[in-house]
């Protein structure tokens, strides 16, 4: 990241958490970390590739997020979400997705998605949303996005039951008398 190596990473890190001198140099983290360079000096058809790539992206790391709040999975997502797994990379892109993003956070998010890894990952994805394009049918519910939306919300509802029902039960032993 930012030009530098992963020794370059343990030896800067390492040392200031460990509080060693020398200090640590970190004007060769600020001549790496130019976020602004690299979009400077992309093509205009780089800086539409990389829009295209981010804009993507956002879209299924939404679809990514939304398994770990009880979207219900189908074949199709977690085939999209195995692609994104395979390569490491759902925490990185935890980093560069932003809905809201900051203009930095947008320029931050350009430069990343001109790189060749997020620009790989993205046309995987596609090619997985091509092969599978009904990504929302749950097998054996032929309604697709509404038999998901419906899916989800009953599981959602279950949910919140069960919580109310669970700490119903410990208040209520809380008040019971000994």
């Amino acid at each position: 990241m930012f030009g530098l190596t992963a020794e370059d990473w343990v030896q800067m890190l390492g040392a200031a958490e460990r509080g060693e001198g020398p200090p640590v140099d970190w004007g060769l983290l600020q001549r790496h970390a130019d976020v602004l360079g690299p979009v400077q000096r992309a093509s205009d058809a780089a800086l539409i590739r990389a829009r295209t790539v981010l804009i993507g992206l956002r879209w299924f790391y939404g679809l990514y997020m939304l398994h770990g709040i009880l979207l219900p999975d189908t074949p199709g997502l977690a085939a999209l979400r195995a692609r994104i797994d395979e390569r490491g990379l759902g925490p990185y892109l935890d980093h560069v997705i932003s809905v809201s993003p900051t203009p930095r956070q947008f320029v931050e998010s350009l430069m990343a998605c001109l790189s060749p890894i997020l620009d790989e990952l993205y046309e995987a994805l596609m090619e997985q949303l091509a092969t599978d394009p009904a990504i929302f049918r749950i097998p054996g519910d032929e309604t697709g996005v509404v038999g998901l939306g419906e899916t989800w919300i009953r599981t959602l509802r279950e949910q919140t039951r069960a919580e109310s029902g669970r700490r119903g039960q410990a208040h209520g032993a809380a008040e019971a008398p000994a």
